[in-house]
């Protein structure tokens, strides 16, 4: 079985961009609206990459990030941020944490982030 990445984003149009990306490359796609849906997803789906939004309904992407790293996850993830900075302040000490994309994204960028984090 392929690579599962799992995209947490609670506006639909980016969900479905990130999905024909990571799917284009040949990667199983997992999604999620809010936090809360991505953590009970996690557990049945174990993601090989999580791509996940900063600003969240029910439980940002902060806590969920949090979180995992409290159970000792150690999924490989992107945060995407439209205030890109201020994420990754509040990401740095999160070891999970492997880039930070500022939205809007290039999709050529984030096609070349997901392999490298993939393979």
């Amino acid at each position: 079985m392929g690579k599962t990445v799992m995209i947490v984003d609670d506006q639909l149009g980016i969900r479905l961009l990130l999905e024909e990306i990571v799917k284009g490359e040949g990667y199983q796609v997992v999604t999620a609206e809010n936090g809360k849906e991505a953590l009970d997803k996690i557990e049945k789906s174990k993601p090989d990459l999580l791509i996940i939004d900063f600003k969240l309904p029910i439980m940002d992407g902060f806590a969920v990030l949090n979180h995992l790293d409290q159970l000792g996850e150690k999924i490989p993830a992107i945060i995407m941020s439209g205030l890109a900075e201020e994420a990754a302040a509040k990401v740095k000490d999160l070891p999970m944490v492997k880039e930070v994309f500022a939205k809007p994204f290039d999709v050529e960028d984030a096609r070349k982030h997901i392999n490298r984090l993939l393979n």
